[in-house]
């Protein structure tokens, strides 16, 4: 019998047999506006990140939703490493070796593909089926987060871009796209425009295997296929199929929960509202292209994935694939860099703490330069030695306070590219679809210590093997369990 294809169903079933707490079921009613957060938000605030299904959804509409809805997906880093068959400390250097080992994916029939189960297209259509929560109080409509915005390119119609950019709901049929400034799948929409002014075929899954999820993100060119990514992510070929509307020339991820399929036409915008972004605050209002959807697809007993904005969920799908391209780009820079975290507490995007193995003198300042290569929305890097856990804030911290001299080892970049997301940022000239061209200052800590012979303070430290012998539990007991956590 042979091995079922990865997707969101298998991993479920793996932590439900491995990190069984890890996967909770909300069985009582839950309003989609506001309630849905406020539990995982609490959730958060308790440091408890366990995948969420909420079983018994009221929509908006005051009816009963047909679909569950999964959240948390990404909120524990231990179950992303489970995902990508790594550890908590090495999970994002090796999603960026597993994404650079593409495969290419695997064509299967309508009829072997899950997604296919149900068809629904023209008048069929109904965006606000899905249980589309409200999530903040001053969100300015109802937006798909969990979807994973596909394009195929306009000449050869093999080369797949993938990205995660919301839908924000405006009719059963029509929605606006979070398309960003500077994606591939902006510039696939202008390159369409220019040359054939006809609109741009889109589809949007929503739904899969974490590692195919986190794979969407991988930062490849647009002449790289992102499917074949997506399936080095798997450790698998990704399945597809084709699509309802275009077939063989657009193919569709085969074991995903939901399947999208619409046009952006050319001309039209609408109001991509107030919403809430990765940043913890509000984005404004702004004009965005429309797609008008034209078929959707999805398993009989289809799981609605929303990402939790605002939250780890969030933080881990989109710093983690991050931490391994930053840690490729300071490798070329600092060969002995031993590993890079993005920490939720600059959003996972706006921090990057790089641990490297000091053996010369200004490493510290060519690994931040390197790292601040890497994404515009990076703003702040601090630089520490091999002793240096760069998953606890406090050691970075503490490094920063006994290892770095203000006069000596900050490095200040002024009116660096930015993002619309940094709220710091300012904004200069502007372009189609009310883009600007965002600038702020940047830079880094260096918070090494001299590289040797040069002297250093000798931190204190418990032997290795005390360590290792002394067992809380063997002192504590049961009591252990019941010590608060003070975070």
């Amino acid at each position: 019998m042979s091995t079922p294809a990865k997707d969101l169903r298998t991993f479920l079933a793996q932590v439900k047999e491995r990190f069984p707490d890890e996967l909770v079921h909300v069985r009582r009613e839950v309003d989609l506006k506001f309630e849905i957060s406020a539990v995982l938000v609490k959730l958060d605030r308790a440091h408890k990140f366990p995948i969420v299904i909420f079983d018994n959804l009221a929509t908006a509409a005051g009816g009963r939703s047909a679909f569950p809805l999964l959240s948390n997906l990404f909120a524990s880093r231990n179950l992303c490493a489970l995902s990508l068959d790594s550890t908590v400390e090495k999970v994002g250097l090796d999603y960026d070796r597993r994404t650079q080992n593409a495969k290419t994916p695997v064509v299967v029939g309508r009829d072997q593909a899950p997604v296919k189960q149900v068809v629904k297209k023209g008048a069929e259509v109904n965006l606000f089926d899905f249980p589309v929560p409200l999530p903040y109080h001053m969100e300015g409509g109802r937006t798909i987060l969990g979807s994973v915005i596909t394009t195929v390119d306009n000449h050869e119609g093999t080369i797949y871009n993938c990205a995660y950019q919301t839908l924000r709901l405006l009719e059963p049929r029509k929605a606006t796209v979070g398309l960003g400034e500077q994606t591939g799948n902006w510039e696939r929409y202008r390159e369409r425009i220019a040359e054939t002014g006809e609109g741009l075929p889109v589809v949007a899954w929503i739904g899969h295997h974490p590692a195919a999820c986190m794979g969407s993100l991988t930062r490849v060119s647009l002449d790289i296929d992102e499917y074949g990514a997506i399936g080095g992510a798997l450790g698998e070929p990704l399945r597809v199929t084709p699509s309802e509307t275009w077939g063989d020339k657009f193919l569709v991820p085969a074991d995903a929960e939901i399947v999208i399929e619409g046009v952006i036409p050319p001309k039209e915008r609408g109001r991509h509202g107030l919403r809430a972004d990765f940043a913890r605050y509000y984005s404004p209002e702004t004009l965005r292209p429309v797609i008008d959807v034209k078929a959707i697809t999805y398993r009989r007993d289809a799981i609605y994935h929303d990402i939790h904005l605002g939250g780890r969920d969030q933080d881990h799908l989109g710093g983690i694939p991050l931490e391994g391209s930053i840690y490729r780009a300071v490798k070329q820079a600092v060969p002995t860099v031993k590993n890079v975290h993005l920490p939720s507490s600059g959003c996972s995007r706006f921090h990057a703490y790089v641990q490297i193995k000091k053996t010369g003198a200004g490493q510290g300042r060519e690994a931040i330069v390197a790292a601040l290569s890497v994404d515009r929305r990076l703003k702040h890097v601090v630089v520490v030695d091999e002793d240096i856990n760069v998953f606890d804030d406090a050691e970075v911290l503490w490094a920063v306070a006994t290892r770095s001299r203000w006069d000596r080892d900050i490095l200040v970049l002024p009116n660096m590219a930015s993002t619309t997301r940094d709220p710091t940022a300012y904004a200069s000239g502007s372009s189609e679809l009310a883009y600007h061209s965002y600038t702020v200052a940047k830079g880094g800590i260096d918070a090494t210590m001299p590289a040797p012979p040069e002297p250093f303070e000798i931190r204190i430290k418990v032997p290795d093997e005390a360590m290792r012998k002394a067992e809380l539990k063997d002192y504590i007991g049961d009591t252990l369990a019941k010590i608060p956590l003070d975070a």
